[in-house]
């Protein structure tokens, strides 16, 4: 969707660590949207990685909504990147591992921004490529997925070697 005056375009920037509160909450959010159950500590280790510059390889950015009238910005969504080399390139590759919007914020152009800001990220980086997954049943991510990005015959299968 496009932004609109009265939701104009999120402000996408690399996560700080004043955003932790927001991003949890977000994290949450995400983690019950996939059914999944993160421990507590695999989550601020997430975190902590996301902002330790030693590891160039994992990075998180945030959609913070502009403040409107009273309100002040609030973080409302996310996007973690990984990046990695690959073997049919010299130049590395990104993956898109998380990317979630607050229910509130959808179909504001949120999702849309984040995806942009991290192809923009991946080219500064000298990605060749960004690629990602989602849910089958996740047909809202697709329908803007499909504008933006290639669905591949790949098929994703998942080997739990550890329940760490």
């Amino acid at each position: 969707m496009i932004a609109r005056p009265d939701h104009p375009a999120p402000l996408v920037r690399m996560a700080a660590a004043g955003d932790w509160p927001q991003w949890r909450a977000l994290w949450r959010g995400y983690c019950e949207f996939y059914d999944v159950a993160v421990a507590d500590d695999v989550t601020a280790e997430t975190w902590r990685r996301c902002l330790d510059t030693t590891l160039p390889a994992l990075r998180c950015l945030v959609a913070e909504s502009r403040p409107v009238g009273g309100d002040r910005g609030r973080v409302v969504g996310f996007a973690t990147l990984l990046e990695h080399p690959g073997t049919w390139s010299i130049a590395p590759v990104g993956y898109l591992e998380d990317l979630f919007v607050h229910p509130e914020a959808r179909r504001r152009g949120v999702a849309g921004a984040l995806l942009h800001a991290c192809a923009a990220f991946g080219r500064q980086a000298g990605w060749v490529k960004l690629y990602w997954r989602t849910g089958a049943s996740n047909t809202a991510a697709q329908a803007l997925y499909d504008r933006v990005g290639v669905r591949t015959d790949w098929v994703v299968y998942d080997w739990v070697l550890d329940r760490r």
